[in-house]
């Protein structure tokens, strides 16, 4: 079985992955059982695709689906910024974050498609 724990983009989105769980900790509850349990689930699929995608030669169905997860968190967390739910400073944390997964991934992606 191949490693992951060392690709930047898997230890990014563990870092984001912990950063949100603790950031809704605070949600009022129907933020923090509804859109905020959304959102960590799909990072949990982000991690799930990056170790598929390290330990298949045909990556791109898995940064494929990484890229549209991202899209679809990114959608949430305007949703929840949008509402007050978060500050805009986490707002661009968040956004920052997500920015340099989507990045590494297409970097990846465009490496494994190269290759």
């Amino acid at each position: 079985m191949a490693q992951y724990e060392h690709l930047p983009l898997f230890k990014n989105a563990y870092d984001f992955k912990l950063y949100f769980v603790k950031l809704s900790r605070g949600f009022p509850k129907d933020f923090k059982y509804g859109l905020a349990t959304e959102i960590r689930q799909l990072c949990l699929q982000i991690i799930d695709n990056i170790i598929l995608a390290n330990n298949h030669t045909d990556k791109k169905e898995y940064l494929q689906d990484i890229l549209v997860t991202i899209e679809r968190i990114k959608i949430k967390i305007r949703l929840l910024k949008d509402l007050d739910v978060i500050k805009i400073s986490s707002y661009k944390h968040i956004s920052e974050a997500l920015a340099e997964l989507s990045k590494q991934t297409t970097g990846w992606k465009n490496w494994s498609e190269s290759h």
